[in-house]
């Protein structure tokens, strides 16, 4: 189980980095200015393009700082040796969370997909907020197991994105969905499948701990 724990952490690790660095290359050096992610939604003449590219580089930016730090919380090692070192990496992924689900609060109103994308994603931001700061106050009422339970469900959250693409690509290629249908499907999916799993997880009763011993 130790083992399997560890695999599972290591490659979620490199999975979540690797997404992060893909992103910003993706969006400050391939496509700047989100061409590719213009031409799939469906925009009003009220649409503020250079307001939406700020804050859209300040939901990537932040969400990535998240992904990076989210694992290191998770080792045990670094708790152990330098505690003072998991309260700051603690403190930098619960604002940048609090950063980027502000954007994504505007962001949303024009997601691709239309309303139904936009309902998924202010849902998903309204648990990413709730699940992160709740294992933030856990941890300051010291009740340990609780807050490595939030912190579970608060980056599954994080990840619910890196998901979305994913899911994205196989209906695309398994059912040969357009691509606003797909996206539309993968919103909702990404993050009700990583909550579901998480769930799963937390109620192993003979997995005390989610720390992992790196």
């Amino acid at each position: 189980m130790k083992l399997l724990r560890k695999s599972l952490y290591i490659i979620l690790s490199i999975l979540s980095i690797g997404w992060a660095f893909h992103m910003l290359a993706n969006y400050f050096i391939v496509d700047p200015g989100a061409a590719k992610h213009l031409q799939h939604k469906d925009l009003g003449e009220n649409f503020r393009e250079t307001l939406w590219l700020v804050l859209l580089r300040l939901h990537i930016i932040s969400a990535c700082i998240a992904l990076i730090t989210g694992p290191f919380g998770f080792s045990a090692t670094m708790l152990r040796k330098k505690p003072a070192l998991h309260r700051l990496n603690g403190k930098v992924y619960v604002l940048s969370i609090l950063f980027s689900s502000v954007a994504t609060i505007y962001l949303a109103k024009d997601a691709t997909g239309g309303t139904l994308s936009t309902v998924g994603f202010l849902l998903l931001n309204g648990m990413w907020i709730f699940a992160t700061l709740y294992a933030w106050w856990t941890i300051r009422l010291k009740q340990t197991v609780k807050h490595q339970i939030w912190m579970m469900r608060s980056y599954a959250l994080t990840l619910a994105n890196t998901s979305l693409h994913f899911i994205q690509l196989a209906i695309i290629k398994l059912f040969d969905v357009d691509y606003v249908s797909s996206y539309t499907i993968a919103v909702w999916a990404a993050w009700i499948i990583n909550i579901v799993f998480v769930e799963l997880i937390s109620k192993q009763k003979r997995v005390p701990s989610v720390l992992i011993k790196d």
